[in-house]
């Protein structure tokens, strides 16, 4: 166990802390030490775990929030403020940085073996990472794959040009054998270690990047937003509308090409 969770559950009981926060307060950090799993408390270790949570999908933008003060407090109490984390803001103003169409190529030129199929997937499908590590084997067998993600199931199908990479990826295996079967960190860490040969900056190099490429992609190449909620699973359309957000190169890019005479 990395945090001293026993200890500091007694003190907010001895604070007379409310029976559900101190209850969600367990729940929250049990969580955060099962995914440390041993690995020392640092502020690049709970980043990447405050990431992991948003890119799961399974929590609202207020759940998240709400955890990231719970694990801040606990923080504070263990004199460690200086590890604290930012909340997330509303997604309708925050538009994080992803990669275009060169820098995936880029990326796809600089990796191999399961990692370049990680972003050849993700990249064609707009899987979360989370849901692209749930495939399975047996998977690749069907025309379209169930998908479960926020207690709702949707439909996806991966092109047959990535379906026969991965076929032949897993050959010999056990039907029920996950594809893509390391850690969300393991992945994480990889896609950074490409920055330096890809050429891109490493704060636009993350698996929901490439989910923002495939929304953007399959905009721009004729896709409507209506369907592209659908593939992406998302509750609300204004969320889809921020994974198509330009960033301004792209935006003078569109500029360029208007010639209205």
């Amino acid at each position: 166990m990395t945090l001293k969770i026993n200890e500091y559950l007694l003190d907010c009981r001895d604070n007379e802390l409310a029976t559900n926060t101190i209850k969600n307060y367990a729940n929250t950090l049990k969580r955060l030490d099962t995914w440390l799993a041993g690995k020392p408390l640092t502020k690049e270790s709970l980043i990447e775990y405050k990431l992991s949570l948003k890119e799961s999908g399974h929590y609202k933008l207020t759940t998240l929030n709400q955890k990231i003060t719970a694990i801040n407090i606990y923080l504070n109490w263990d004199n460690k403020s200086t590890l604290i984390l930012k909340q997330f803001r509303h997604q309708t103003t925050v538009h994080r940085e992803s990669i275009n169409q060169n820098e995936y190529h880029r990326l796809l030129k600089y990796s191999d073996g399961e990692l370049r199929l990680l972003i050849l997937t993700i990249g064609n499908t707009g899987l979360r990472i989370s849901e692209v590590c749930a495939l399975k084997k047996s998977d690749l067998e069907g025309r379209v794959i169930s998908v479960e993600n926020k207690g709702k199931t949707r439909s996806v199908a991966i092109p047959v040009f990535v379906k026969k990479q991965l076929k032949r990826f897993m050959l010999g295996k056990q039907d029920d054998a996950i594809i893509f079967c390391k850690t969300q960190s393991w992945y994480r860490k990889e896609l950074k270690s490409l920055s330096e040969p890809a050429r891109i900056k490493k704060s636009k190099i993350y698996p929901h990047s490439l989910r923002h490429y495939f929304a953007k992609q399959f905009i721009k190449n004729g896709g409507d937003s209506t369907e592209l909620q659908q593939m992406l699973g998302h509750a609300s359309i204004q969320t889809t509308t921020i994974y198509t957000h330009m960033d301004p190169n792209e935006l003078s890019d569109k500029f360029r090409e208007i010639h209205n005479v």
